[in-house]
């Protein structure tokens, strides 16, 4: 298989896991450690043998984002089961939660961007 594949396998298997473990996060999670949280993005290393899974919430504060990860590793279980079970892979992987930074950076460019507009109208 080439690189060169605008689609290659893990990609494929990776939106796979965003699409099942989203679904679940709406669906089957209850811990409320958990709530409110939406994963961004699934990365999975070239071996398929670890899945890295983003998440972010709204409200992230440092207390908030240690629960979160407590609340993933609790569930860390669950997820692997899951995945073995509706995903037809070798190896099922290793799950690895991250709190997605990007998009809180985003947001603080935005608000950068504006309070440059707003000083340049008033200036």
């Amino acid at each position: 298989m080439s690189k060169n594949l605008p689609y290659d396998r893990t990609e494929r298997v990776a939106d796979a896991i965003y699409h099942l473990i989203s679904q679940k996060m709406l669906t089957d999670i209850s811990d409320p450690r958990l709530d409110g949280i939406h994963v961004t993005k699934v990365k999975m290393t070239r071996d398929l043998r670890i899945a890295r899974i983003y998440f972010h919430m709204n409200d992230a504060s440092d207390e908030r984002k240690a629960s979160a990860n407590k609340g993933f590793k609790s569930a860390t279980g669950y997820f692997r089961c899951l995945i073995g079970q509706e995903l037809s892979l070798k190896f099922t992987p290793e799950v690895e939660f991250y709190y997605d930074d990007a998009i809180d950076a985003h947001e603080r460019i935005e608000d950068l961007l504006a309070r440059i507009k707003e000083d340049k109208a008033h200036g």
